[in-house]
């Protein structure tokens, strides 16, 4: 074959992988809106330079393998009829769930049997690991910066990441690393897969290197080393976890194989701890490293029952992060959702280790203790941040804890030690399911100490306020939904809840280590869920030898899908939604489909309507009725599940302000201290009030300064609070919204700060950018 011909096939592969149209059951929508914002030759051109990089392989297994938030759950088909209602699987016994107790009251540790807390860490002046050091603290002893000159802030230097960002009043893929700082050193990430390094103090580029993408995706760590010359970054990447020379970029290839450890994607910071390297991979595993050679010491599987027994689920990714206490010598991880998410009837049990915090001994692998804030999760409320080290005082004694902040709104306050809450908590008594074979957990917790720093259920009387077409249009998108404390998804219908981004996020909380103060930002907007019937074998003529194809193609087909399966749009783009007519004829009585007044209340708000008469809703019925028959003999029936935002009618939250909070919680007696509306947005109440309260994705970062520093609002702004009080001191706006944690450093005894601003990508961010910009103090006031 030419070169040129087989560099074009390559090329078109690559596309094919990196930017696939998306299907009813596998989309890559973040890829899509890029490709489409950058045209086809630009597509091209940035596909061929992945496939450069990283190889073939490492492109399909980043556009295809590597789970995202943006792919539905497709069950498997289903191995009974519908119409044959006798080899139907059980539901559950409502009856039977209500007769147990409403409430069962679980204690806290006793404290006085817990071993004494550890003595104070020196306190942390370097920037060393994403998230600050390996106890993820997001915290600076620096306090050159202060609350009484920090409005004198300045921009130092700002430095373009070289990204290609197409049209940037458009979401799309943003830069979540942490930069990592060692002395002039600022190392961070972009979007296309750099690790770049710039001059801390100017922001020159120092030197960039291609890894296979997603590189340092949520953070990276560097080896202290009293020669800088020869230390090290680790850093997470598509293919696993790269061992680079902090001085120049290049690859060790001395360390592992060729200068890579790990047996999959990676997604989150290293930590290290003694002679070990310890990373976590989307297998999901953790692993350990010879910190000399890059030998695997051992790994620890995700997907195994307390025992070693293989646990019947996937998920449990360890995306959220990763924590060290490297005197205990003990890792802790957050980990994702089991999978397949939102239908769990393949799964049965609690699905151990999934949607928890996991203590894992890092001499031996094993597994030292667990703590799961969800059993049997159906709605995405994974454990989306790394776990906070931190000490507290209790009953006057020092105590050593693990704080895990959630997408529910809570704080999982533990014993480092054996993973026992410190305060008590309840489990409640949750509604029973109705989709066959689904066997949910009879019991959830609450929590009430810390206490929740949002809303823990959505309810109709939630619903926006901002004016009156925004409440008109969310009342019509949420009328046939569920709601309620954990009520399981329905087939053919929506439950409606806050949590899929939050409460807390992946950026986590920051926490003041002498004091036990941990600050939290968090979202509160709400979302449904919907599962669906699928028909695996549809095609757009599956129904072309029916009487009534011809009606539903001219008269339906333009909105649900020439072959019935409707649509929807994922939260980068907004929230509309088109439902499936598969198995309607099974979910819906036939006077109902027939009735033109309930034709014309679920096509409510339809900009294009069509218009029927009754005997066109017969013919309809008989067409639907003879694909589901089809559909059903050939067992060719599955369920499909999804997530969407809920949003007003000028794309706002659909739910009351505020949308986003900042919050002080004291550890010590998990009260809350303050808790503010974090960002504001002008012109759109009807009474010409602000909303204060933006939902954010950013992060927040304390020092010793008493200031804490937040950003990551759709107001694109980047602020400084009084950690004592909550009081806005200073804020400066981006050119789009900070996409990650501040980091606070120092060279040659002045003190930066610098923020990563490449913009959200979900719906309500204004668009993206390519700049980093950095601040400090004018030399007068420091």
């Amino acid at each position: 074959m030419p070169r040129s011909l087989l560099r074009r096939t390559v090329m078109l592969a690559a596309v094919a992988a990196a930017v696939a149209v998306p299907t009813a059951w596998i989309a890559r929508p973040d890829l899509v809106q890029k490709a489409r914002a950058l045209g086809v030759r630009r597509t091209l051109a940035k596909a061929w330079d992945r496939v450069r990089r990283g190889g073939i392989t490492a492109v399909v297994g980043e556009a295809l393998s590597v789970p995202t938030d943006y792919i539905p759950t497709s069950g498997s088909t289903l191995q009974y009829s519908l119409a044959d209602t006798t080899g139907v699987p059980p539901r559950e016994d409502s009856a039977a769930r209500r007769s147990l107790p409403e409430i069962v009251d679980v204690p806290g540790v006793d404290v006085a049997l817990l071993p004494p807390g550890s003595p104070p860490e020196p306190t942390e002046r370097g920037w060393h690991r994403s998230g600050a050091d390996a106890a993820s603290t997001k915290y600076s002893a620096l306090d050159q910066i202060t609350v009484r000159n920090v409005r004198q802030l300045q921009v130092a230097w700002t430095y373009s990441l070289g990204t290609d960002v197409g049209d940037s009043t458009k979401t799309g893929p943003t830069v979540q690393t942490n930069p990592v700082v060692v002395g002039t050193h600022l190392f961070l990430t972009s979007v296309e897969g750099d690790l770049v390094a710039v001059h801390a103090a100017t922001g020159k580029e120092l030197w960039r290197t291609p890894l296979p993408a997603p590189v340092a995706k949520r953070g990276l760590v560097w080896e202290p080393n009293a020669d800088f010359a020869a230390s090290r970054l680790f850093v997470p990447t598509s293919r696993g976890v790269y061992a680079v020379r902090a001085a120049d970029g290049t690859v060790i290839t001395e360390f592992g194989k060729a200068g890579v450890v790990g047996t999959s994607s990676s997604l989150i910071a290293p930590v290290i701890v003694g002679d070990r390297l310890i990373i976590a991979t989307l297998e999901p595993a953790v692993e350990a490293y010879d910190l000399r050679t890059g030998a695997r010491v051992w790994t620890r599987s995700l997907l195994e029952k307390p025992g070693g027994q293989p646990a019947a689920l996937g998920g449990a990714s360890p995306w959220g992060g990763m924590s060290a206490d490297v005197r205990r010598g003990m890792a802790y991880v957050s980990t994702g959702n089991p999978r397949p998410a939102m239908i769990g009837s393949s799964r049965p049990g609690r699905n151990d280790y999934s949607c928890s915090v996991v203590a894992i001994d890092t001499k031996t692998g094993e597994i030292r203790w667990s703590f799961q804030e969800v059993e049997h999760d159906l709605w995405d409320l994974d454990l989306p941040a790394a776990p906070v080290l931190t000490s507290i005082t209790r009953a006057g004694r020092r105590v050593d804890v693990v704080a895990v902040l959630t997408k529910r709104g809570n704080t999982l306050l533990l014993d480092r030690d054996g993973g026992r809450p410190i305060f008590g908590y309840q489990r409640r008594r949750t509604p029973a399911s109705t989709i066959p074979g689904e066997q949910t957990a009879a019991y959830q917790p609450v929590f009430t100490l810390p206490e929740p720093f949002s809303r823990q259920e959505f309810s109709r009387d939630q619903i926006t306020d901002v004016s009156a077409s925004a409440r008109q249009t969310a009342e019509r998108k949420l009328r046939d939904a569920r709601f309620g404390f954990f009520e399981p998804p329905v087939i053919g219908g929506a439950i409606a809840f806050y949590g899929v981004h939050g409460g807390a996020e992946w950026p986590g909380g920051a926490v003041d280590p002498g004091k036990g103060i941990l600050y939290v930002p968090s979202s509160q907007v709400p979302w449904v869920i919907r599962v669906q019937y699928a028909d695996v074998k549809a095609t757009s003529k599956s129904g072309a030898d029916l009487p009534g194809d011809a009606l539903y193609q001219s008269t339906c087909a333009s909105c649900h899908g020439a072959s019935r399966s409707g649509s929807f749009e994922w939260e980068g783009a907004g929230d509309g939604y088109v439902p499936s007519l598969v198995g309607i004829t099974f979910l819906r009585r036939r006077e109902q489909l027939e009735s033109a007044a309930s034709f014309a209340e679920q096509h409510e708000g339809a900009g294009n309507r069509p218009a029927v008469t009754a005997t066109q809703l017969r013919q309809l019925y008989d067409y639907f009725a003879a694909l589901d028959q089809r559909t059903d003999r050939q067992r060719a029936f599955s369920l499909s599940a999804f997530w969407q935002l809920v949003l007003d009618d000028r794309g706002h939250p659909a739910s009351r302000p505020p949308w986003g909070q900042l919050t002080a919680l004291d550890l010590n007696n998990g009260r809350k201290l303050w808790q503010i509306p974090f960002g504001r947005l002008d012109g759109i109440r009807a009474d010409g009030k602000p909303v204060l309260g933006l939902q954010n994705i950013g992060g927040v970062a304390a020092t010793a300064g008493g200031l804490l520093f937040a950003t990551g609002t759709t107001d694109n702004m980047v602020r400084a609070f009084d950690a004592a009080t909550g009081a806005e001191l200073w804020a400066h706006r981006l050119p789009a919204a900070g996409s990650t944690i501040p980091t606070v450093y120092d060279v040659n005894g002045t003190q930066y700060l610098v923020v990563v601003a490449t913009g959200g990508v979900y719906k309500g961010f204004s668009g993206r950018s390519n700049r980093v910009i950095a601040f400090t103090l004018p030399a007068s006031a420091r």
